[in-house]
């Protein structure tokens, strides 16, 4: 008769191995992470990157303003203090039901460019490096839910 204990033993540990790994895996796969509960903050933190992302890579038409501001709409915009037109983009882009407040740094100074808030709810911030009028502008674009006033 053949010693066959060491070969079931290892079975054994593949079976508990195997056993475990599934437990695992069903558990996170079926469990909620912390992050599911944060759904309106993540999408209110998307909105925010992309909103200004687009509005950075937005090349000026005019080729000689597109080459002096770096092929960037938000760059000129910020050059030449153009807040009204900032205030324009994020009203017709953002839905009327988010308040927003986006404030800039350069160099030793920090503005507000624009404020359409209503002050509630948990606030979202966004944020974006961008060069203009030869400084490095920091923007913080912050976020929530509850309709502007216009």
């Amino acid at each position: 008769m053949k010693n066959t204990k060491g070969q079931m033993h290892v079975l054994e540990v593949l079976l508990v191995a195997t056993l475990f790994t599934s437990t695992i895996n069903v558990a996170v796969s079926v469990l909620p992470t912390s992050d599911a509960n944060n759904f309106e903050e993540n999408d209110l933190y998307f909105t925010g990157l992309e909103i200004l992302e687009i509005l950075d890579e937005w090349v000026p038409v005019d080729s000689t303003i597109a080459a002096a501001h770096h092929d960037s709409t938000l760059s000129w915009w910020l050059a030449t203090d153009n807040y009204t037109a900032i205030k324009q983009y994020l009203d017709a882009g953002l839905s009327s039901s988010l308040s927003y407040r986006l404030e800039g740094t350069h160099g030793s100074q920090t503005e507000v460019i624009v404020d359409r808030t209503v002050d509630s709810g948990p606030v979202t911030q966004t944020f974006r490096l961008v060069w203009a009028d030869e400084e490095l502008w920091e923007l913080n674009l912050q976020l929530w839910y509850g309709y502007r006033v216009d």
